[in-house]
């Protein structure tokens, strides 16, 4: 498998730091702080703090003006990594995709929308256009003519390491030859009130691992790497600026916002790392720490640190106070990093250190030296324990990556909520009053199954989550369990109420209990809590196909062995504002409106189960060309699937109406071509229009596998551009 080494052939970067490699480096190399006061925006309250605040006009350097300020963010480092590659995306044909971190997506650029609402009274919904954190994904991939897999992933701070982890992974198992991978975060009021309101924010700026550290300083920015397969790389005679050699992923299970006090998570995840990498604790010349300077994630890391290496901790350091944390970026972010200072072969000093904690009993490299480094390990942890690690190795090197194996996957368990009856929902203040019909899942009826502070502290979102994890598979300590359970827009109700009250109170009564449930991936982080599920913990956000992406995932896991067992699915529901917008913007009528729903699904080796519901042979993600051409997508769908197989299209049809027509002309093109009857079956008019839908086409096709023995091919199409295969067999 050397030839499917994943290598880096292109960097890009934009930081508070500066823009471009060279810049940056230059930056990292003379501990420059890249802290400013805020001006992006009004804070009343915590305006005079400094943060990692890009202050350069990004339309003028060539951003897309249609954009959100990440989506900006986003291209600028993808154009600049595309260029450094020298690659031409055209030859690639469907095997080139991206594949992105991001966590706090078009957030700053809806908040003008909210913020317009409820200080003028004014509705103008034209930026919440770009408020999904996949429209990064989707703008890079219109814009350079990716066609292969695409998908966002919504972790947190650890986004983006999970993101360049799972692009390897596309390349190692043969999905893709190329990835455009990495992270863009922008500022956001939700996140800058949300960590002000947590108390973990250092006034002064952050100070990793000193003893008189108080807090994080909040950034932003994005990194891109152009990742390949060694054999593409040398194929095109491009230059391999270093491999990546290895990754760990892992989730704490132990806390909403606070890491495991002895750092077993992190610690799990770098020793992942090393084992897929092949390499020896003593084989990592330097790493380039998560270091926040918040009080207890440095200590806990400073332990995985010691536990891992045996208290022979190598050279290490916090970038944090160059660029600020930019939160789903930083880990792309510190990647470049790693990938320069073995380019230079220098240690990157640790800026804001001055005294050691005797808590931590540990220095890190306060100025740059000159150091042999062959191997260099990048740490990233996130809310709800997240904890992604990357391992960057000399090009020179040889690759020692361990392979994944081919795994027949089968479906084990299966828990459903929905589809909802229909009501009718009220529209309330700030957006103007009104109503419109949801099929909605009303009220739980197993919430009695949850413990009591469940159903007092955790959303409505998280709730829906937990009860079909646990319909799907009980809790197993004894098993290594892998979580990917995604979501479209994330937990809507606790997002609009925190934002909602910041806004309209000027910061005075912040709400720190709502922001936790506001990231996308609390309600994965919340089920690996229930499960206690220590494996990879992510949550991707692709619109129409967030279901296909994670159960993506979930057999990735199993085919790398990395778990016995994965909880793959996706959850979604509907607010006043998506009812609102969406009547302004005519997406729903009397037969197509807004639902809502969870479904999660336990997979596992067929081997491995006594009596399988069903098996998942074949997934394939994509992209479609525009205009759409149905024969095209009937060859795509033949290439990889033997349509002798299928009896049942299962298709996303009976949803939005500028779908409609692409699903009839695939379906017409794939019966006439499959020389059978194959009939076409839809499920959208039982469970409503909600970006979690195929899940609940999934389990229909899972249903219909069992049932009547027959073979289901479940096909969904994203208005943004994404597509999905899923053939479901007996």
């Amino acid at each position: 498998m050397a030839d499917r080494s994943p290598v880096i052939t292109g960097l890009g970067i934009v930081s508070a730091a500066g823009f471009g490699t060279e810049e940056v480096w230059r930056a990292v190399a003379a501990g420059t702080s890249g802290l400013k006061p805020l001006t992006l925006f009004q804070s009343p309250r915590y305006g005079q703090i400094v943060t990692g605040e890009i202050q350069r006009d990004l339309i003028a350097l060539g951003a897309p003006t249609h954009s959100s300020r990440s989506d900006k963010l986003g291209w600028l480092a993808a154009r600049e990594a595309i260029a450094d590659a020298k690659i031409d995306f055209q030859t690639c044909g469907d095997r080139a995709g991206v594949l992105l971190g991001t966590s706090v997506g078009g957030s700053y650029d809806s908040e003008l929308f909210l913020a317009t609402l409820i200080k003028r009274g004014k509705m103008r919904a034209r930026p919440t256009r770009f408020h999904e954190c996949s429209t990064t994904v989707d703008l890079i991939a219109d814009s350079f003519g990716l066609f292969g897999p695409s998908m966002a992933i919504a972790t947190a701070c650890s986004s983006s390491a999970l993101a360049i982890a799972q692009a390897a992974e596309m390349i190692m198992s043969g999905e893709a030859d190329v990835m455009l991978t990495g992270g863009a975060d922008s500022m956001s009021r939700m996140t800058w009130g949300g960590f002000h309101s947590l108390l973990l924010v250092d006034a002064a700026g952050c100070r990793p691992f000193d003893v008189t550290r108080s807090g994080m300083s909040h950034g932003e920015g994005a990194a891109v790497l152009i990742l390949e397969s060694e054999e593409s790389a040398r194929r095109r005679g491009a230059k391999i600026l270093a491999r990546l050699s290895g990754w760990g992923l892992s989730c704490d299970a132990y806390h909403a916002t606070a890491p495991h006090p002895q750092g077993a998570g992190a610690t799990a995840a770098m020793q992942s790392a090393l084992h897929r990498a092949g390499l020896e604790p003593a084989a990592i010349d330097y790493v380039n720490a998560h270091g926040t300077g918040t009080r207890d994630n440095d200590i806990a890391e400073t332990i995985a640190l010691k536990t891992v290496f045996h208290n022979r901790v190598p050279p290490f350091s916090s970038t944090k106070r160059v660029f600020g944390h930019a939160l789903a970026a930083s880990g792309a972010m510190e990647a470049v990093v790693c990938i320069e200072a073995l380019r230079h072969q220098e240690l990157p000093p640790n800026p804001g250190f001055s005294k050691c904690d005797p808590a931590i009993g540990l220095e890190p490299v306060t100025e740059l030296r000159h150091a042999p480094l062959s191997h260099v390990m990048s740490n990233s942890f996130g809310f709800g324990g997240n904890n992604g690690v990357l391992i960057f190795s000399k090009a020179a090197t040889s690759p020692q990556t361990r392979a994944p194996k081919k795994v027949q996957v089968a479906v084990g368990g299966i828990g459903v909520i929905g589809p909802g009856a229909i009501v009718i929902k009220q529209i309330t203040a700030p957006l103007p009053p009104g109503q419109g019909p949801v099929r909605s899942c009303g009220l739980l009826a197993d919430a009695a199954m949850l413990a009591p502070n469940q159903r007092r502290r955790l959303s409505r979102l998280q709730q829906m989550a937990i009860i079909t994890a646990r319909h799907s598979h009980p809790p197993d300590a004894a098993q290594r369990v892998a979580i990917a359970i995604g979501t479209g827009l994330g937990c809507l109700e606790d997002a609009g109420a925190f934002i909602e009250n910041l806004v309209a109170k000027d910061e005075r009564e912040p709400m720190p209990s709502r922001f936790p449930n506001s990231v996308h991936n609390s309600p994965a982080g919340q089920v690996a809590i229930d499960q206690a599920a220590r494996g990879m913990n992510a949550a991707p956000t692709v619109g129409e196909i967030t279901f296909e992406c994670a159960l993506w995932q979930g057999i990735s896991q199993l085919n790398t062995d990395e778990a016995d067992c994965a909880l793959v699915g996706a959850v979604d529901e509907t607010d006043k504002y998506l009812l609102s917008i969406g009547q302004r913007w005519g997406a729903w009528n009397e037969t197509i409106m807004p639902g809502e729903g969870a479904v999660v699904a336990s997979l596992a080796g067929a081997d491995q189960l006594a009596s399988p519901l069903a098996r998942v042979t074949t997934l394939k993600l994509g992209r479609y060309h525009k205009p759409f051409d149905a024969e095209r997508e009937a060859d795509w769908i033949a290439s990889v699937v033997d349509l002798s197989q299928a009896d049942v299209l299962l298709s996303g049809a009976k949803g939005f109406r500028k779908l409609e027509p692409m699903y009839a002309a695939v379906a017409a093109a794939l019966i006439q071509r499959a020389g059978k009857k194959l009939e076409h079956q839809t499920y959208k008019q039982l469970c409503g229009e909600f970006h979690s839908a195929s899940a609940f086409g999934f389990s229909i096709a899972v249903k219909l596998a069992q049932e009547r023995k027959c073979g289901v091919l479940l096909y969904t199409l994203s208005q943004r551009g994404a597509k999905a295969l899923c053939l479901v067999q007996p």
